[in-house]
């Protein structure tokens, strides 16, 4: 696992402070394995909440409740002990080590790990866009896009045609699209 990987142990093995940016299944890890090692952690993440795309096909399918994959940092930061800034970090000041926040005010750190996650490209389908997402979503991350597929699905009258399209390799979870494929094709 990540946890037993010899970067995470190099980055928790020190003393001092350690600020994580991004709260995906990687930052959450390393934040609360470094707090279990006693070191001060701070966590730096937009979002109030985490939705997982590990189970979102299961969500789509009817076997999961939108509940059940949806989890608040709150309950991660509480739980290990974690302070929790609920913010986009702007930048890094890598001679003064300071995470520059979107606010301005700024995140003293002796250790650094920078996990954003994954974002969206667009640009590489012709004539895509965010605002087209609103309409025919994506939901490669999940959360609201997620959310917005299943409403989709529920009201897709009988008859409805569903339009998926397999990315061009390599891509992160090889077999996701035949995943949500399976699982849009069940709930139907």
């Amino acid at each position: 696992t990540f946890g037993d990987s010899d970067a995470l142990r190099e980055a928790i093995s020190s003393s001092g402070r350690v600020a994580v940016i991004g709260a995906g299944w990687i930052g959450a890890e390393v934040a609360a394995s470094a707090r279990q090692k006693g070191l001060e952690v701070t966590l730096i993440e937009p979002k109030t909440e985490f939705s997982t795309c590990f189970f979102s096909n299961l969500y789509l399918g009817g076997y999961r409740s939108w509940e059940s994959i949806t989890h608040s940092y709150t309950k991660l930061a509480s739980a290990n002990g974690i302070k929790l800034v609920h913010q986009m970090a702007e930048s890094v000041d890598r001679e003064r080590k300071e995470v520059v926040l979107a606010d301005g005010s700024r995140v003293p750190y002796d250790r650094l790990v920078v996990s954003p996650g994954i974002s969206i490209d667009y640009k590489s389908v012709p004539g895509y866009s965010e605002a087209a997402s609103d309409a025919m979503p994506h939901a490669w991350q999940a959360g609201q896009q997620t959310f917005l597929l299943k409403e989709k699905l529920l009201a897709m009258s009988e008859g409805g045609v569903v339009v998926m399209s397999v990315p061009a390799a390599p891509y992160r979870c090889p077999p996701g699209p035949y995943e949500r494929a399976c699982l849009i094709a069940h709930y139907l």
